[in-house]
Parts: structure tokens; C-alpha cells; sequence
């Protein structure tokens, strides 16, 4: 393949078919049509040698290159558009761009509302994409420009990553309104005696667990789940206790929140960023935006 001949657009449709795994709606992502899109695929077929998406039911699937391919076009693109910013400078009234947040379903439920009004009303081209991914892959993701920022209490990110504090948040133990015992507080004992939902994703049964440990004492896990918000519908509905931040008892009925029973650390909240976009106009935006929403949060 030429490069110098090569038509720079095309990457942009590659992008879109590959994360939409359809043309149809790749072609609106993009604002083509449906036969420009299918023509600009095949070009880049002819270019490749290669199918890159093939059919399947309700729309395409990459093959073996197109996934080869997927990471650097996303990652060019992103560095073209990090470029052209530095340069030209951003404003927010006028702007098309897409950023993508890691954060947990609390902080989605804490900060989306918030920030889509936000949007609404002095960025309308601005697109958010929030993402839940294994804490594991955050610093990976980061680094290599797959995400803009992580938002959460992240110790693990206190490292080699810019950070800005955004508000701390503390942990209850809730129980249902209508369990059998639990009316005003609840002891260590009641809290070691109970059945608990744990939440694996998160940072409260970590700190649990240890605080647990110190003292030697153990409790029951009856029910593990992914996410805060399906531990309190479970709580709600039933006789289980949970740990869980303040911040995801938001407009939460049928649950009754106590102190805990143990010494936990608050919950410091942060936003992180890799170095590589910390003077980027539009990620500086982005930022102060967030801190001036979630600092009273």
C-alpha cells in the first residue's frame, strides 16, 4: 500500500463499521450514506486484500485483520484529532468530539446526569462514552489513549498518572426498611452475624475484608455481585446487608442506611489522566468541567 496515495478518510469508516458492527449504522455515526460507506469498504478491501468485515445476522463481524488493524486506526485518529486541537485550540459550542470515562455504575449514576445537561447546554457536539472495564486494564487503557479519563477512588492510579481530587465519599451499611432486626444501628456483632451481598468491583469490601481481619472475626457472603445498584435492589427485597458508598444511595427507596460498625477510609474520589493529554484544550476542558460539577458532590 501507498500511503501517499492512500485517502486518510477511509480510517474514519473503518472506525465507525468496527464499532458499530453494522453499516447502516456506521454510515449515520459518520454522516454518509448507507452506498458511500459501502463504497469506502470497498476500497478498503481492495486496498487490504482482504474482506475485513463480513456479513453475519444484523450486520458484520471483523475478520482476523480488521481486528489487527481496530487498536492503531483507533489510536492514529485519536493522535490526529489530540494534534489538530493543540493546535487550533478548542471550543465547546462548536466542537464534535466523543470522550470515554472509566468509572463504576456509582459514578455513572453520580456524574452522568450531571454532565449530559451540562453538555446539552453549552456543548451539543460533545459525546460521552462511559465504560466499565476490570480496574486491572485502567492503566493500559489510559496510557494508550483508549480512554481520557478514570474517575473513582483508584489508589492503584496514585502513580505515574496526573490526578485532580473531586469530592470524598463515605460508606454505609444499609438493610432493608422492612428487616426483622436492624432498626437503629447496627453493631459489629449484628454486622458479623448477617448475610452479605459483597460487591467485587469495588473498594468497600476490600476495605471490609481487611478491617475484618485485624480483629479476627469473618463474615457470611451469601450473594456476590458486579455492581452497587444491584446490591441495593437486592438489599431492598430482602433480608442480606450490604457496604456500599453514600453517593449510591441516591433516590433509593426501600433501604434504610447505618453507620459502620468498622473504621473505613473515605472514599477519595479523583479523576486521573495520562501525561500525554494533560495541555490538550479540549481534555482541559473537560476537566475543569467535571471538577466544577463534582466538587460539591
Amino acid at each position: 500500500m501507498n500511503i501517499k496515495t492512500f485517502d486518510l478518510n477511509l480510517l474514519k469508516v473503518f472506525a465507525a463499521i468496527y464499532k458499530e458492527r453494522n453499516v447502516s449504522r456506521a454510515a449515520l455515526a459518520v454522516g454518509l450514506s448507507q452506498p458511500a460507506v459501502s463504497n469506502a469498504l470497498q476500497r478498503l478491501r481492495r486496498t487490504c486484500n482482504d474482506p475485513l468485515f463480513v456479513r453475519v445476522t444484523g450486520g458484520v463481524m471483523p475478520t482476523a485483520l480488521a481486528e489487527e488493524l481496530a487498536a492503531p486506526v483507533e489510536q492514529a485518529m485519536l493522535r490526529l484529532e489530540q494534534a489538530f486541537e493543540n493546535r487550533l485550540g478548542f471550543d465547546p459550542r462548536y466542537a464534535e468530539r466523543r470522550f470515554r470515562l472509566l468509572t463504576s455504575d456509582v459514578g455513572e449514576r453520580t456524574l452522568l446526569p450531571l454532565l449530559m445537561r451540562k453538555l446539552a447546554a453549552e456543548a451539543p457536539g460533545v459525546c460521552i462514552e462511559a465504560a466499565q472495564i476490570p480496574h486491572e486494564q485502567y492503566r493500559d487503557v489510559l496510557q494508550d489513549g483508549r480512554a481520557d479519563l478514570a474517575i473513582g477512588h483508584l489508589d492503584f492510579l496514585k502513580s505515574g498518572f496526573h490526578q485532580q481530587h473531586l469530592f470524598d465519599d463515605s460508606y454505609c451499611c444499609v438493610a432493608s426498611k422492612r428487616h426483622p432486626r436492624f432498626r437503629d444501628r447496627i453493631s459489629l456483632a449484628d454486622f458479623v452475624a448477617a448475610q452479605h451481598v459483597s460487591v467485587v468491583s469495588g473498594n468497600a469490601d476490600g476495605q471490609v475484608e481487611r478491617e475484618l481481619a485485624r480483629l479476627r472475626l469473618r463474615r457470611s457472603i451469601s450473594l456476590q455481585v458486579t455492581h452497587y445498584h444491584t446490591a441495593v435492589e437486592v438489599v431492598a427485597s430482602s433480608t442480606l446487608i450490604a457496604t456500599i458508598p453514600r453517593q449510591a444511595l441516591k433516590e433509593t427507596k426501600g433501604i434504610r442506611a447505618f453507620a459502620m460498625p468498622l473504621n473505613l477510609q473515605t472514599a477519595d474520589v479523583r479523576q486521573f489522566w495520562h501525561r500525554r493529554m494533560h495541555h490538550n484544550p479540549a481534555h482541559r476542558w473537560l476537566r475543569g468541567l467535571l471538577f466544577n460539577l463534582l466538587g460539591s458532590a
